[in-house]
């Protein structure tokens, strides 16, 4: 993709152009406007009952790139640190709604800002323990429930792809058992770039930096009533996706699902888990690498006349996925599989999301993960004005009820496929 790295002209086509009708015009600050920062931007844009939108990004914004946006809402810039506290507030006043896409370190600290300023909040993602033994981060924004219920303001955490549009998809299935033993989620998908020689093996959907530091949290699967600790990209499988993505080996993950479901769904679960399919050579790389200590902050490398992180340096022999979007092909596909029983009966039922990526760059110059996460935390945003969360306090992606989110897909000419098979079949 031409132009400068938050040159984003090319993310405002007119087409694509959807009705949320939120309950009232609402003044929405975005925090992050990296991949998924554009896609839910372009959304809220096209939002006749947003009134306006603040961007908050540590990156200079080329203001040529924010014209196609003020030709249909107000607009504001801040170029600041998210991490800055107090300037961050100063940025967030007046606004309704803070949506945060910024990258998830920074999660709880935004919360804080706009439990400040009394306004909702929104994010797509959240992070790791902040320490050894500590709660896992989407846990830990959680526990900010009294407040923001005494605030009388609502936080949708961790709506976007996955985490987001998989917990509720987990949700639809579980409400339709009694009991549930298992809820699998696998995350996969195919991609090349074109006018690449060779292609890249393995391609990260999302930012380098954090996916590279996501596969790096020591996962958990939740067994026997509590979350139990793996070791890193452990457990491989091989699981089939829908065509044409196929069979791929899939590994555990750190997610968020994970620690949330069993606590949300109202009805006990024996296992969730959930595995992202990624190249096994890189898996067994990624793995040395960090059981040799070379990923830590302190293992720097001479380059020029400076030092940086080895891991710096490792991310950078991948692209970065915005740089290559318009020439990425391939399917991006999200599963969710959940067993349990229903009136005596033992049923396994089976949910997909997927998108090509020539469909997403057709659409907004994206990728496929970055469009649909964007547009899941739009819908979030929607519903959550709606009062579609059960009351103020914080909440994640399965709290919100499934018809409405999936009537809100549907609208954007997004679809889930469906299956259900039990033991008489």
């Amino acid at each position: 993709m031409s132009g400068p790295k938050n040159d984003i002209r090319e993310y405002w086509p007119e087409r694509h152009i959807h009705p949320h009708p939120l309950a009232v015009r609402v003044k929405v600050a975005l925090v992050g406007l990296g991949g998924v920062g554009r896609v839910l931007a372009h959304e809220l844009s096209n939002n006749p009952r947003v009134s306006s939108l603040r961007i908050i990004d540590k990156a200079k914004i080329p203001s040529r790139g924010l014209a196609p946006l003020r030709d249909r809402i107000e607009v504001a810039v801040s170029e600041l640190d998210a991490a800055h506290g107090a300037d961050l507030v100063r940025a967030l006043r007046g606004c309704d709604v803070v949506a945060n896409t910024s990258v998830s370190d920074v999660n709880l600290g935004i919360m804080r800002a706009a439990l400040r300023i009394g306004a909702d909040y929104l994010d797509v993602a959240a992070t790791g323990p902040r320490k050894p033994g500590g709660l896992p981060g989407i846990l830990e924004q959680l526990t900010l429930h009294d407040s923001y219920e005494k605030a009388d303001i609502r936080a949708l955490l961790s709506m976007g792809l996955d985490p987001g549009m998989s917990n509720v998809m987990a949700r639809e299935a579980s409400d339709r058992l009694e009991t549930i033993d298992t809820i699998r989620i696998r995350s996969g998908g195919t991609v090349r770039v074109r006018q690449r020689r060779p292609s890249p093996k393995f391609v990260p959907l999302y930012s380098r930096e954090a996916f590279f530091s996501d596969v790096r949290i020591r996962p958990t699967v939740w067994q026997g009533g509590r979350l139990e600790e793996r070791d890193l990209l452990s457990e491989e499988e091989d699981y089939t996706f829908p065509d044409p993505v196929g069979t791929q080996k899939t590994f555990l993950m750190a997610h968020e699902e994970v620690k949330t479901l069993p606590l949300y769904l109202g009805k006990p679960v024996g296992q969730v888990d959930f595995k992202y399919a990624i190249n096994p050579d890189l898996a067994q790389a990624l793995k040395a690498l960090e059981n040799l200590g070379l990923f830590a902050r302190d293992r720097t490398i001479p380059v020029d006349h400076g030092r940086i992180p080895f891991r710096a340096a490792f991310e950078s022999a991948f692209p970065e996925p915005s740089s290559v979007a318009q020439n990425l092909v391939g399917t991006k596909c999200l599963s969710v599989d959940v067993e349990g029983t229903s009136h005596g009966v033992r049923k396994h039922l089976h949910e997909n999301i997927a998108l090509s990526h020539e469909e997403a760059a057709r659409r907004l110059g994206t990728t496929a993960v970055y469009y649909l996460t964007g547009v899941a935390a739009s819908i979030g945003i929607a519903l959550m004005d709606r009062g579609a969360l059960p009351s103020a306090g914080t909440y994640p992606a399965e709290s919100l009820e499934p018809a409405s989110v999936f009537a809100e897909w549907n609208a954007r000419g997004l679809t889930i496929q469906r299956i259900e098979r039990s033991a008489s079949n």
